[in-house]
């Protein structure tokens, strides 16, 4: 026998990072005999026995097993060699021999069970001898008969085969496994910021420790790629994370590889399931031996971890290795097969909420539909959501949270609307506290999502721009896509066309870049949709044939979308055959999938293709379907009833016209839908009506001003004052007491702010309404429940007016409309509640204010310049660079109209301004386009 003198020597002693917590843990373990370190590859196990022994100076022989120790005379050998050495006595001379094993055996015995000084006997890579029957019956007697003195420490992959029960029961043996080796998050901390000095931020602290599960060797290789990374470019790494080629490639050469054809074969179709259970295995695969295999693997350690209740799965980042080489290995179709097999497995053992996921990982839309509506009857729906909410990106394993949002939250079922979006509310709350922005992000986009269905555009809108900024920041081109798609779409229900479609063809283009289908089909439907609105039938037409062909192929769930966009392009060329045949198609495939907003968006579409055919009965059942079918989603069911009054219109029905009118206009108020109010020609003439004598005026644009009965209303106590501000603000909304308690007063014990907030609301509803006896009669002011609510019907309110006629002159540039348009401008004297720039919740409703006055302004330059009333057209260009001096393109359109004029001093005024504000306080380089437009006039800028 060959004598290799690296088998008895200790490990370089390189610690990264000291394990305190995990010296604690042999420290108490002192009486014990026998000490296991189990653990998967990379864990650590080696380094940290190591570096204990080296930090305590702890007496100790090194053995480094392979697999030729795995016979008793080759193991005595070695053995013996290194207790002598370390004891001081001569090392034998000569190997033991097979002959001389017992003797030398016995002798070994002698020298260990009379050592009276501790000594610690390390045995690494246990594995390589595990199966040896000799060596077990050495061990055996080893721990029989050893000196009280000796401690036997094993570092194996696997649990030792030994007979252990007699030490367990005297306390003398302990475990370490892998859960207890792993870093924690501390450990993490300390690895990046103290041993290497990279300082990352908590979020990505937080992502690798939670997709790691606190692998050690998986720390390094991330170490070796991002330490020469800009904050920026690692923040597209982590969108991509844990698929990282290092670490996959460990994974290859140290596990995967080691193990027989049949284990990988195994490995791969198994990590499909987030959960092992080895029946659901056995029906999958057509096996019987699953149960089996799965206690071989836990046996040997191969990143299989136990969980509570005896369930047990694969190690995260191994499940996300072993589903890359399975897709390797496998065709798409076989994939999707395998999971619409495991939905069907288990929806046949009642565990729907696992099925409806593997349903939409499969794309069986129709099945996960079922499945949905049956969970929402099934089980408490809340619970239910959140859990599939974080289920559907633990066992996707594709990273297409943004290709799932749409569909899921198309499945949500109505009742738990305001339910979740506490919820995720509370949950964007704690991301924000930790600053974790890459899973915010996330959030925010499926908030957004939830708040456009359901009718708050608003705030949908804040919420995806939100989103868009850090899905670009993180590089992730999917999220940024959707995000992108639907914001074009608020945009165009409020009629920025051109912004939508900047913004849409955006995420075309990077849709088609970088091949993601799903929110490529959308991008094209919302296209097409804004083409139709503009009239572009042909244009139309190439978009919605392209997202068609997308969608068969790709996204069947999204077909009705592009049905319904089909039906109406066809309608708009006079092909009315043709549209009701398609929208007939949209409705039968919503029905398919029964997802009440897929009903009422296909039915709106087919019932407005049945008036313009005069078909007033099917037209008022499609309508009706749709309303039912918009029950909780607001602003569609606000389209549908505008639907409603056309074919109440058109049939001369005037009572029921009168009805839906007066319906759609209080749930635009009640919604504050300000740009919907003039999509009813009917109602034109009595939006804006003469100033209605009505006892209370309240001012809020530029300085906040009330009048009862003509006489001015001071307000002292300053809680009411913010309290009047908050309830203009959501005016004809229910708003919860604990929001106001939460605005008003932050501070104090909930007994004293409720006091509090008794006496400001007693206070205002006095200042509102002198003769008021009792707060339960107020006109104005009113409670139910937990809620209050502030009637305007009765008031002369400033801010509605001034939307009423906003909106209502957005129609055409008619002299009538341009009339409402003039009042309007004359209203805004000012900011909304300018006087109080620090109230956040005041600043949203500012903004949308500002942003519709700069329309206003923008409209009246445009019809004035058609009018060629130069003067008047100058004056409202005057009034949008002073509202927002940074607007480039309104200054482009005011020189261009200057210099047409032949005014070339007012034009250069103009661009010296447009230099300072945009060039110089900006930084954005503006010098070229000025020269290249003065050019276009035969003019040079004089800056």
């Amino acid at each position: 026998m060959k004598w290799i003198e690296t088998k008895l020597r200790m490990p370089v002693y390189s610690p990264i990072v000291q394990r305190g917590r995990l010296f604690s843990e042999l420290e108490c373990l002192k009486p014990a005999s026998l000490i296991s370190i189990i653990g998967d590859s990379g864990y650590g196990k080696t380094t940290l026995v190591a570096s204990y022994i080296h930090e305590k100076k702890i007496p100790a022989v090194w053995y480094n097993l392979t697999g030729s120790d795995r016979y008793k005379h080759v193991f005595i050998s070695y053995l013996k060699a290194g207790i002598m050495e370390k004891l001081h006595k001569k090392r034998p001379t000569a190997n033991t021999s097979p002959e001389s094993t017992e003797a030398e055996f016995e002798e070994l015995l002698l020298l260990l069970t009379a050592q009276k000084e501790p000594l610690c006997i390390v045995f690494d890579d246990y594995q390589s001898v595990n199966q040896s029957p000799e060596i077990k019956a050495v061990m055996k007697e080893l721990l029989a008969h050893c000196s009280p003195f000796i401690r036997f420490i094993i570092i194996s992959r696997v649990r030792p085969n030994l007979s252990i029960s007699r030490l367990k029961t005297e306390g003398k043996y302990k475990e370490l496994t892998t859960d207890d080796i792993a870093f924690t998050l501390a450990e993490t901390e300390e690895f990046f910021h103290s041993a290497h000095q990279l300082k990352l931020e908590p979020h990505e602290l937080e992502l690798i420790y939670k997709k790691t599960e606190g692998w050690i060797a998986s720390y390094q290789l991330i170490l070796g790629i991002i330490s020469k990374m800009a904050a920026k470019e690692r923040a597209q790494f982590w969108t991509q994370f844990p698929h990282v080629q290092d670490i996959y490639d460990y994974l290859s050469s140290e596990v995967f590889e080691a193990q027989s054809e049949e284990i990988k074969e195994f490995l791969c179709e198994t990590s499909l399931l987030p959960e092992l259970n080895p029946e659901i295995i056995d029906e999958l695969l057509g096996r019987k031996d699953s149960k089996h295999i799965l206690q071989q693997l836990q046996r040997e350690h191969l990143f299989i971890a136990s969980e509570g209740e005896g369930t047990t799965r694969y190690h995260g980042l191994f499940r996300e290795f072993l589903y890359q080489k399975y897709k390797e290995r496998a065709s798409s179709i076989t994939l999707q097969e395998q999971q619409l097999k495991l939905a069907a497995i288990y929806e046949s053992r009642y565990q729907f909420v696992y099925a409806f996921v593997y349903s939409v990982i499969g794309k069986d839309y129709p099945a996960a539909a079922r499945l949905m509506e049956l969970i929402s009857h099934r089980y408490n729906p809340i619970e239910s959501m959140v859990f599939l909410d974080g289920w559907l990106e633990e066992m996707t394993l594709e990273k297409n949270i943004a290709n799932n949002t749409l569909f899921l939250i198309r499945c949500v079922p109505l009742s738990i609307i305001q339910q979740l979006i506490a919820q995720f509310e509370k949950n964007m709350a704690l991301l924000k506290e930790k600053n974790n922005k890459l899973w915010l992000c996330s959030l925010q986009h499926r908030l957004a999502t939830i708040f456009l269905m359901h009718g708050d555009l608003m705030k949908a809108k804040q919420l995806f721009l939100e989103s868009l900024q850090e899905s670009e920041r993180f590089q992730d081109r999917p999220m940024t896509a959707l995000n992108l798609n639907l914001l074009a779409e608020i945009q165009r229900y409020f009629g920025e066309y051109k912004e939508a479609l900047q913004n849409v063809r955006r995420s075309l283009f990077i849709s088609e870049k970088y091949g993601h289908k799903h929110t490529q089909l959308h991008a094209l439907d919302t296209i097409a949709t804004i083409c139709l609105d503009e009239g572009k039938l042909d244009e139309a037409d190439l978009h919605i044939h392209q997202a068609l062909t997308i969608a068969k192929k790709y996204d069947r769930s999204s077909l009705f979308f592009i049905y319904t966009t089909m039906g109406r392009m066809l309608r708009m060329r006079g092909d009315l055959n043709g549209a009701i045949k398609w929208g007939k198609k949209a409705v039968d495939i919503s029905e398919e999938y029964n997802i009440n907003f897929d009903i009422g968006w296909s039915n709106r579409e087919l019932g407005l293709s049945y008036i313009e055919g005069k078909q007033w009965q099917q037209a008022e059942n499609c309508l009706m379907e749709a309303y039912r079918a918009f029950e909780l989603f607001a602003y569609y069911r606000c389209t549908v009833i505008k639907s409603q009054i056309e074919l109440y219109r058109q049939k001369n029905d005037r009572v029921r016209e009168k009805q839906k009118t007066t319906e759609f206009v209080q749930l635009c108020k009640e919604h504050n839908f300000y740009w919907e109010e003039a999509g009813i020609k009917a109602v034109e003439g009595v939006i804006v009506k003469e100033k209605q004598k009505v006892p209370l005026e309240i001012q809020t644009l530029g300085s906040l001003k009330i009048f009862y009965k003509g006489q001015p209303v001071i307000i002292k106590r300053k809680s009411s004052l913010r309290l009047l501000q908050f309830l203009v603000t959501y005016r004809n909304k229910k708003i919860e007491k604990d929001i106001l308690l939460d605005a008003l007063f932050p501070n104090g014990s909930l007994e004293s702010v409720q006091n509090q907030l008794h006496v400001t609301v007693s206070t205002l509803r006095k200042a509102l309404e002198p003769p008021l006896k009792k707060g339960g009669h107020s006109r104005f002011i009113s409670r139910s429940d937990n809620h209050y609510l502030f009637h305007t019907t009765e008031i002369d309110l400033d801010i509605e007016r001034f939307c009423q006629l906003a909106s209502a002159g957005r129609e055409a540039n008619s002299p009538v409309n341009i009339k409402k348009l003039l009042a309007a401008e004359a209203l805004y004297r000012g900011d909304y509640l300018e006087e109080y720039p620090y109230e956040h919740y005041v600043e949203a409703e500012r903004e949308n204010m500002r942003s519709l006055f700069m329309k206003i302004c923008r409209t009246l330059a445009q019809y004035y310049e058609q009018q060629e009333e130069y003067e008047k057209c100058f004056t409202y260009f005057e009034k949008l660079i002073k509202k927002d001096p940074y607007q480039e393109e309104v200054y482009f359109d005011y020189i261009k109209l200057l210099l047409r004029q032949n005014m070339t001093t007012e034009a250069n005024r103009l661009a010296r301004q447009l230099v300072i504000h945009v060039e110089e306080e900006m930084g954005i380089d503006i010098r070229g386009r000025v020269h290249r437009l003065f050019s276009t006039f035969n003019r040079v800028p004089v800056f």
